[in-house]
C-alpha cells in the first residue's frame, strides 16, 4: 500500500506547474521508463549523459498516468497522461519526498548508514522490528539522492517503523539525505577504508558518518554507533543532544560482545546490556555479522527495551540479504555470494569466513575494491597478504588492482599455480569450471561494478539473476 496523489497536491508539494491534467490520481513513482506500472509518476532525469525526457513518450504509452519534467522537449499532448513542469526534477522529486514524509506523524523513521554492513543491518532491524510492527524499507541500493526519495515516496503511509538505509562517498551527503528524510533515529553500523579515494583519511569518513547523528530531527533522539574505533569520540561530539548508545567489544560498550564463534554455518556470541548477559544464535555465517546483528539489536531494543529477549529469538531466522555473504549449494559446491560490494574491511572479514570453512578445496574468487584512490595499491597488496594467510587452495582474481593482490600473494609463498590473474569473465569461468568438484567452496567477492554475477550465471546460468 502506497499513497495515491492528485495531480494538484502533488504540484503544490514541488512548486511545479500543471501542463496537462488527466484527472487520474498518481500511483507509485519510477526513473525507468521501461519499469512503468499503471497510472505511476515517470520522472525524467537529466544527467551528463543522459536525459530521461527522451522517454518520456515511451513511458506515456507503457501506462504512466503522470510525467514530472524539466523541459517539453517531447509531445506532451501524446497519450492520456499529466504533464508537471518543474525547474529541476531530481530537486523537486527530493521536496514531495519530505513532503511525505512529514505528513506521516505516526511512523518511526530509522536512518542506517556503515562504510560496509549498512545494508545487511538494515535489513536485520526490519526482520526483528516486523515481527509485530508494520515497517517498510530501503529496497535494493536505493541509498542516494535519487534512490532514498523513491524509498520515501514508496513508505507505507501505517507503517509503524520505516527503516532507510543512506549512502555516502564524500562530506555531506548524509546531511543532505537527512533534511530529506529527516530520521527519528539512526545507526552507524562501522567505520571503514570504503571511500577512502575521495574522503581522503579514516577520520573524514568517521566524520561523514557522523552526519546522520546530527541529522536527527529532535533531542533524546536514538543514535547507535560502534565503540571500537579510534573515532567514536567524533559521534559522542556529533550526538550531545542524543540519547547515544555504544555497542562493539570494547568495555566500554553498552551493548558489549563477546564469545563470538562463527561457523560454515552459523555464528554464535554472547551481549550483555545492563546487568544481563544473552546468548545469541544468527544462523548466517561470519564473524562480521555479529556486529550487524549486535548493532541492530541496540537499536531495537533502545526503542523498545522490554522485547530484547524476543529480538534476540528472532534473530535465529534472520535470512541473508541476495548476494551479501549467500551461501548456495549447487552440484555439491557451496557457494558463497558476496558481490554487492567491497572494501578492504568487508574483504578482510570474506577471507577469514572462507578461511574457517571446512570444505575439500578453497577458491577465492576476488576482483577489485573500487574508490581507493591513491591508496588502492596498498590496500590490494594487504589483500594480497590476508589470502596467503587463509589456507586458500587457490586465488582467482579478476580486474586492474587486483595484479598487486596475486603479487603480494605470491610474494607471501603462494605458488604461481595457485594465485592467478585472470584477464576476462570467460577465461575466470573456465578455470573455476576445471577446479570445482564435490565438497569445494568458492567464494565470489568484489565491487559491484566488477559485475561478477556475469561469472557466476557463466557457470551456473539460474544464478545471479537478481544482481542484475
Amino acid at each position: 500500500m502506497i499513497k495515491t496523489w492528485q495531480i494538484k497536491e502533488f504540484a503544490d508539494a514541488v512548486s511545479g506547474k500543471i501542463i496537462k491534467d488527466n484527472g487520474k490520481n498518481i500511483s507509485g513513482f519510477s526513473i525507468d521508463s521501461r519499469k512503468i506500472t499503471p497510472d505511476c509518476m515517470y520522472i525524467a532525469i537529466k544527467g551528463e549523459n543522459h536525459n530521461g525526457h527522451k522517454f518520456c513518450e515511451s513511458a506515456a504509452e507503457a501506462g504512466a498516468g503522470a510525467l514530472l519534467v524539466s523541459e517539453l522537449s517531447f509531445n506532451c499532448e501524446k497519450g492520456d497522461v499529466s504533464v508537471i513542469l518543474v525547474e529541476d526534477t531530481v530537486t523537486a522529486l527530493q521536496k514531495a519526498a519530505n513532503y511525505y514524509r512529514n505528513s506521516l506523524k505516526n511512523t518511526v523513521f530509522i536512518g542506517v548508514t556503515g562504510s560496509n554492513g549498512k545494508t545487511t543491518t538494515r535489513s536485520m532491524i526490519y526482520h526483528l522490528l516486523s515481527d509485530d510492527s508494520l515497517c517498510s524499507m530501503t529496497k535494493g541500493n536505493f541509498n542516494n539522492h535519487i534512490g532514498l526519495p523513491l524509498t520515501l515516496l514508496e513508505t507505507n503511509p501505517k507503517s509503524d517503523y520505516a527503516i532507510i538505509e543512506m549512502g555516502m562517498n564524500h562530506r555531506n551527503e548524509i546531511t543532505e539525505l537527512c533534511k530529506i528524510a529527516n530520521p527519528d533515529a539512526a545507526v552507524i553500523s562501522n567505520v571503514g577504508p570504503a571511500h577512502i579515494g575521495i574522503l581522503g583519511t579514516l577520520e573524514n569518513i568517521a566524520r561523514a558518518k557522523s552526519e546522520i547523528i546530527e541529522g536527527l530531527n529532535a533531542i533524546g533522539n536514538i543514535a547507535v554507533f560502534p565503540s571500537d574505533t579510534e573515532f567514536s569520540h567524533i559521534f559522542e561530539q556529533a550526538g550531545k543532544k542524543c540519547k547515544l548508545v555504544s555497542f562493539g567489544e570494547s568495555n566500554s560498550s553498552e551493548f558489549k560482545i563477546t564469545d563470538i564463534i562463527s561457523s560454515a554455518d552459523n555464528t554464535k556470541f554472547c551481549v550483555s546490556w545492563k546487568t544481563d548477559k544473552y546468548k545469541c544464535l544468527l544462523n548466517v555465517p561470519g564473524r562480521h555479522n555479529a556486529f550487524n546483528a549486535v548493532a541492530a539489536l541496540a537499536l531495537c531494543s533502545s526503542l523498545a527495551p522490554q522485547k530484547i529477549e524476543k529480538f534476540i529469538k528472532r534473530l535465529e531466522s534472520y535470512a541473508p540479504v541476495s548476494a551479501r555473504m549467500e551461501k548456495i549449494i549447487k552440484d555439491g559446491v557451496t557457494i558463497i555470494l558476496d558481490c554487492y560490494n567491497a572494501n578492504p574491511a568487508s574483504m578482510k572479514e570474506a577471507l577469514r569466513y572462507l578461511s574457517d570453512c571446512d570444505s575439500n578445496l578453497k577458491i577465492a574468487v576476488i576482483g577489485d575494491m573500487r574508490e581507493l584512490g591513491e591508496v588502492s595499491e596498498e590496500y590490494h597488496r594487504i589483500l594480497g597478504k590476508q589470502a596467503s594467510d587463509a589456507s586458500l587452495d587457490y586465488l582467482l582474481c579478476l580486474g586492474d588492482d587486483v595484479k598487486y593482490t596475486v603479487a603480494e600473494a605470491l610474494n607471501n609463498g603462494m605458488p604461481a599455480n595457485r594465485a592467478i590473474k585472470l584477464n576476462s569473465e570467460t577465461e575466470t569461468a573456465e578455470l573455476l569450471r576445471g577446479k570445482l568438484q564435490k565438497g569445494s567452496t568458492v567464494l565470489f567477492k568484489a565491487s559491484r561494478g566488477m559485475h561478477f554475477e556475469n561469472i557466476v550465471q557463466k557457470i551456473w546460468p539460474d544464478l545471479g539473476k537478481n544482481l542484475h
